[in-house]
This record gives C-alpha cells, sequence and structure tokens, in this order.
C-alpha cells in the first residue's frame, strides 16, 4: 500500500476548484492504479515528482528564455526531451512550450508539437495542460486556417472549466484568443467585457507570480486602445511595454511592440514608417518583419533614396499570416507607384486576394488613376470608401462597447460594496440595538455617497464622450468636418429640407495640381494650402452651408441651393478667398485653383443616407469631367462653368 502515499500526498497538498472534483481525480487515479498492477507504479511515481508547481516553474523559465532567443530555447526544449523518456507529463510540457514559442512561425509546426504533446495527455488528470494545448489549438484555427468561428466555439465551450483558474498563463492566453477571434468576428460588443476582465484579475494581486504576464495585458490592452482610435493611450501602453522588455533584454518582444505601433490604423505613414525602423534596429526575424521592411522602403523611395528596391520583391516566406503578406504587398505596391514602375504595382496588387482588403482598393484606384482609367479608379475609390467607413464604423461600435461594459462594472463594484456594507451593519445590529440608528446614517450617507460617486463617473463619462465626439468628427489639419461627420450633417440637412421643403445641393471640390505643389513645394506647402482653402471656405460660406474634407485634397460642400448659377456664383467666390488667402502666405507663392462638380440631393433612395450618397456619387462624375475639361470649372449634369 505504499504506493498510495505519493496519490494521497498530492491529493492533499494541491486542493482543485471543488470538492467533487478532488474526489473523482483521487477515486479515478486509485481505480486504475488498482486495475494495472504495479506496472503502473513507476509512471504513477514519474508523475507525481513533476507536479504543477513545476511545470508552471519551467514554463515561466523557458518563457524568458524564449523572449530572448527562441532558436537557442528550442535548442534546450530538444535536449531535455532527449532525457525525460520516463516522464510523459514533462515531455507533454515541453512540447507544449516548443508549440507556444514557434506558434507564429506557421501551422505546421504549431500542429505537429501540439499533437505530440496531447498524444501524452490525459484530459481527466492533466485539465491543466489540455487546456493550455486547446488554447493554442484555437490559435492555430483562427490564425492560420480560417476558422475564427470554430475556435470561438471551442474557447467558449472551455471557458468555464473549473481547472483554468488553476494555471494563469493559460487562463491568460484563454482570454486573449477569445478578443482576437471576437475582433475576426466583429463581434465587437463582446471585446470589452473580457479585456477589462482581464485587467481587473491581472491587478487583483492574485497573479503576483506571473509578472511576466503583464507585459502581455499591456500589449492587449494598448491594441484594444488603437482599434477604437484612441491612439495615445494606445501609444502610451506600447511605450510601456517595450521599456519593460528593454530591462529583460526581450529584443524580439521590442520589435513586436514597434510593428503593432506601426500597423495601428489611424496613424500617418510617417510615424509608421518611425516605427518600422525602430522594430527593424531591435531585432529582423520576428513575424511581422518583412512587413516593416517594406515599409521602411516605402520612407526611402518617397525621399528619393532608392539604393535598397531591389528588397521590394522579396518577400520573407516565414512570414506565414496572410494579413501580414498582403499588407508587405500593399506597402510594395505603393512604393512602385512613386517609381512609376506600373507592373510591379500591378503585381503587387495581385498578391492582395481578400476581396475586403481596403488597402487593396486604395492601391487599385492610384494605379487606374496614373493609367487614365478614371471610371474604374472611381469605382475602386467608391469600394476603398466604403471599406473605410466600414472600419470606422467597427472602431465607433468598439468605442461605445468599451464605454457601455466600464459603467456595467462600475455599477456592479458599486452594487457589491453595497451589499456587502449592508451585510455588516446587519450583523452589527444584531449584536448591539442601541447601534441601530448609527447604522441607518450609516447607510443613508453611504447610499449618498455612492450616488454621488456614480453621479461624477456619469458626468465624466458624458464630458469625455462630448469631447472624443468633437475629436472624431473634425479634420485635425483644416479644422473641417471629417468624411463620417459630414455625413451625418449632411442627412440632418436632407431631413430638414425635406420637411420644410427646400432644395439641397452637393459639390465635390478638388484642389487642382496638388500633387505637383507637394513635389515641388513639399508637403509642408501642401499642408499649408490645404488649410488656406478650409480659411477661405469658413470666411466665404454662409452659416447654412456645411463644408468638410472628403479626404485628401478633396473637399465636400452641402448647400441648400439648386441653382446651378447661384452655386457658382458661391464657388467663384470660394475661389477668389482661397487665391487671395495663398496670395497672403508669403512661404506659398502658388497658384491654387480647384474643379467640382455640382449634384442635387433627390429623395429617392430608401433612407437619407442613400440619398446623399447618391448625389455624392452624381457629383463625383462631374467632378471628373471638371477635371477632363481642364480644371478650374464647376460642372453639372447640363453645364460646365469656368471658375476665374
Amino acid at each position: 500500500m505504499l504506493w498510495l502515499l505519493p496519490l494521497l500526498s498530492r491529493f492533499l497538498e494541491q486542493p482543485r476548484t471543488s470538492v467533487c472534483y478532488r474526489f473523482k481525480s483521487f477515486f479515478f487515479r486509485l481505480f486504475a492504479l488498482t486495475l494495472t498492477g504495479l506496472s503502473c507504479i513507476p509512471f504513477a511515481q514519474a508523475e507525481e515528482r513533476y507536479s504543477l508547481e513545476q511545470i508552471f516553474a519551467e514554463r515561466q523559465e523557458l518563457d524568458k528564455a524564449s523572449a530572448i532567443d527562441a532558436a537557442k530555447t528550442i535548442e534546450l526544449i530538444d535536449e531535455r526531451l532527449a532525457k525525460t523518456n520516463n516522464n510523459q507529463i514533462r515531455q507533454a510540457a515541453l512540447y507544449l512550450e516548443k508549440a507556444r514559442i514557434k506558434m507564429h512561425l506557421g501551422l505546421a509546426p504549431l500542429e505537429e508539437n501540439l499533437g505530440k504533446a496531447l498524444a501524452l495527455i490525459k484530459p481527466e488528470l492533466q485539465p491543466e495542460l489540455y487546456l493550455y494545448a486547446m488554447a493554442m489549438k484555437s490559435y492555430g484555427m483562427y490564425t492560420y486556417q480560417n476558422q475564427a468561428e470554430q475556435a470561438a466555439v471551442l474557447l467558449d465551450s472551455l471557458q468555464q472549466h473549473p481547472a483554468l483558474i488553476n494555471d494563469a498563463q493559460t487562463h491568460l492566453m484563454f482570454l486573449t484568443n477569445q478578443l482576437e477571434v471576437y475582433y475576426k468576428l466583429k463581434q465587437f460588443h463582446k471585446i470589452s467585457k473580457p479585456l477589462f476582465k482581464l485587467a481587473e484579475v491581472m491587478n487583483s494581486g492574485s497573479m503576483e507570480q506571473f509578472k511576466e504576464l503583464y507585459l502581455d495585458l499591456e500589449a492587449e490592452l494598448a491594441y484594444h486602445s488603437g482599434a477604437i482610435g484612441d491612439t495615445g493611450q494606445a501609444l502610451a501602453l506600447y511605450n510601456k511595454t517595450i521599456r519593460r522588455a528593454q530591462q529583460r533584454g526581450m529584443n524580439e518582444t521590442i520589435a513586436i511592440q514597434y510593428c503593432n505601433m506601426a500597423n495601428i490604423y489611424f496613424l500617418p505613414l510617417e510615424e509608421k514608417i518611425r516605427y518600422a525602423k525602430a522594430s527593424l534596429a531591435a531585432h529582423t526575424n520576428v513575424a511581422c518583419s518583412d512587413v516593416m521592411d517594406k515599409l521602411v522602403l516605402l520612407g526611402e523611395v518617397q525621399q528619393g533614396n532608392l539604393a535598397n528596391i531591389a528588397r521590394l520583391v522579396q518577400f520573407n516566406t516565414t512570414q506565414q499570416m496572410p494579413r501580414l503578406n498582403e499588407r508587405s504587398a500593399y506597402y510594395a505596391g505603393l512604393a512602385y507607384l512613386q517609381l512609376n514602375d506600373l507592373p510591379s504595382a500591378k503585381a503587387m496588387l495581385n498578391r492582395i486576394t481578400d476581396p475586403d482588403n481596403w488597402e487593396r482598393y486604395d492601391l487599385l484606384q492610384q494605379i487606374r488613376k496614373v493609367e487614365g482609367n478614371y471610371q474604374a479608379a472611381f469605382e475602386a475609390s467608391q469600394r476603398y470608401q466604403q471599406l473605410r467607413a466600414q472600419k470606422d464604423a467597427e472602431a465607433r461600435s468598439l468605442m461605445l462597447s468599451s464605454y457601455q461594459v466600464r459603467l456595467e462594472m462600475a455599477q456592479e463594484e458599486t452594487q457589491a460594496a453595497e451589499k456587502a456594507k449592508q451585510a455588516e451593519q446587519l450583523a452589527a445590529a444584531e449584536q448591539k440595538a442601541t447601534s441601530r440608528l448609527y447604522m441607518m446614517l450609516t447607510i443613508i450617507g453611504s447610499g449618498v455617497l455612492v450616488t454621488l460617486v456614480l453621479s461624477l463617473y456619469l458626468y465624466r463619462s458624458f464630458r469625455l464622450g462630448q469631447k472624443l465626439q468633437q475629436l472624431s468628427d473634425t479634420d485635425p489639419l483644416t479644422g473641417l468636418l471629417n468624411r463620417r461627420a459630414f455625413i451625418q450633417r449632411a442627412m440632418q440637412l436632407h431631413q430638414l429640407a425635406h420637411r420644410q421643403r427646400f432644395p439641397l445641393s452637393i459639390a465635390l471640390l478638388d484642389l487642382d495640381f496638388f500633387k505637383q505643389i507637394n513635389d515641388k513645394h513639399g508637403h509642408q506647402a501642401g499642408d499649408a494650402v490645404l488649410a488656406a482653402f478650409a480659411n477661405a471656405a469658413k470666411a466665404t460660406l454662409r452659416q447654412t452651408d456645411i463644408i468638410g474634407r472628403f479626404g485628401g485634397e478633396e473637399f465636400i460642400l452641402a448647400t441648400t441651393e439648386q441653382d446651378t448659377l447661384t452655386i457658382a456664383a458661391l464657388l467663384q467666390r470660394l475661389q477668389h478667398s482661397f487665391t487671395q488667402h495663398c496670395s497672403e502666405n508669403i512661404q506659398l507663392g502658388v497658384e491654387v485653383s480647384f474643379s467640382a462638380g455640382i449634384a442635387s440631393v433627390n429623395a429617392q433612395g430608401t433612407t437619407k443616407h442613400q440619398d446623399i450618397e447618391d448625389a455624392i456619387r452624381r457629383a463625383d462624375e462631374q467632378l471628373y469631367r471638371a477635371k477632363a475639361n481642364g480644371r478650374q470649372q464647376a460642372c453639372t449634369e447640363t453645364l460646365c462653368l469656368t471658375l476665374v
């Protein structure tokens, strides 16, 4: 009966999450050992000699080593595997670590090591290792196999497993994988709660022994902030992660975080190039190094440095993530356009196969413009603007969901605190009757305080929401409305025009030869011209007119006029004001003009949004017509007038 002592010892030393689970595990092992007899004694002893604590300790050791040098860590794992033939539990744990280190290098190495580990794991006896393996399996499903829905089902089915909280790293991986799956499935209403719950658990102190995991958490919070458009918060969190990684000499982690910063959707291209250079300076062989290389090459081409353009066609075959491969092709295509190499730019376009990738249509519309195929450029531009609008809407949805979840969590915390306080007060009332009056006053005071705190929190959230709304509605360079905000205002004006029966027209305005101004005088001069146009519009247009920046050097105007000559006169005044503002700027010294396409808004669609979009489409067609006629003209469907 001595063989039962290790089993009993482990049972007593390591309590599980519930009494039922502990008894089930104990009697299952007792029954199995009784049936198999003495032949199973060595395996049982080997299993007990390698406990969960030892697994976690070795995993932390390998995690730190792989952050510094992944290749040497793989060699170390192989050496240990060769020495652990009689210990299947440790073998499984080592194969899992090998799979984790290689999980970013493609599906084949991930599945190979997961398969070897799962062959050694019994889910009912080693649930922690099984859950760890399933977390990595879900990563392979949604990253390499386009099975995001199946990965979500797998994670959701295991998230309530009682053994999940026994392993902090597995718990963290489950939550982060869930977040990434929700992003891919665009289930934005599910994202914020697990993210903030993860932050709450990590900050509770219950995972103090896993301090290294804070790097992953901060990176995930940074990614979420970048996705909702809070780039300042995202960059601050990424920089914090980088500083911690620098203290530990984790160069690969530093490179990946800089790569994440360079991939923030809302950042301008110049900043992305700067972070790409920092990523390559830290390490040149991480999952996103090829994207960073193409981004840096694009910056060099824009500055006239053609020394390394041969690398534009060289793609890193170890970069297995399709999204990263397409982004590499996008930046390479932009660089070839700068070089006026249309065949190479088209070759890069063919590498982008995702029909919902806005970068594909951005590259396509620029190629068609260079070819002079304005109809195809217009169609590509429409699809590009549609996909960009969808992305902006997704960010908005994420932001609203984030605020809602924060409010819900604050309310839950307030309710929990209130219940705990009431319980304490009731217990004191049972012991001392004389304290009842004091207890009632405390409850009232606490209720008032909680109400006050919650009111202040709601007021602050409301003011912050107003500020974010203003920032999200305004173009930072010109101070005019951005595209999304303009569409909203135009729909409101359309509704008012329909109710009060007054006309409404849309005009698309495009600055003539703006690219030549940028090429000849630099981007600062181009920005000054854009600002001068915005100031001219503010000084010239009426209060009932709405103007916004449509994108690049293109602006959009909504006016409560329908007569072509009246609108042309309004644009003529704007042209004079624009010329005057530019001439007042001594540093510019350039001749400026714009072309315009005009279309009236007709109630033809099923929604106000469709009416506005239809008018914009027709105005864009007239703008192409004005450009083709020699520029500095305003065109409608019936005539074109020169703006002098």
